[in-house]
């Protein structure tokens, strides 16, 4: 069975996940996770500052103006794979 995670937003002020893996940017403004199932999780937004991070059990929250979430692939991208 996959590992499946869960995404909380509580009032575009705190956003909190579980299953992160590892950090793999991050600054006041956007913050990329990738995910244990190798997936990319980017936070948009103002002021952001992780607040917790566990590698081990894999939560993450942070803090701040939180205006966008969006997910990735982990993978190459499209033009990476076909201009090796």
């Amino acid at each position: 069975m996959e590992n499946l995670h869960q995404l909380s937003i509580e009032g575009r002020k705190k956003i909190s996940a579980t299953e992160a893996k590892e950090v793999v940017a991050f600054s006041d403004r956007e913050i990329r996770l990738r995910l244990k199932d190798g997936s990319i999780l980017t936070a948009l937004g103002e002021g952001l500052k992780i607040t917790a991070f566990d590698e081990k059990d894999g939560n993450f929250i942070a803090v701040g103006n939180v205006l966008s979430v969006k997910y990735g692939g982990g993978g190459k991208g499209f033009i990476k794979r076909v201009l090796k």
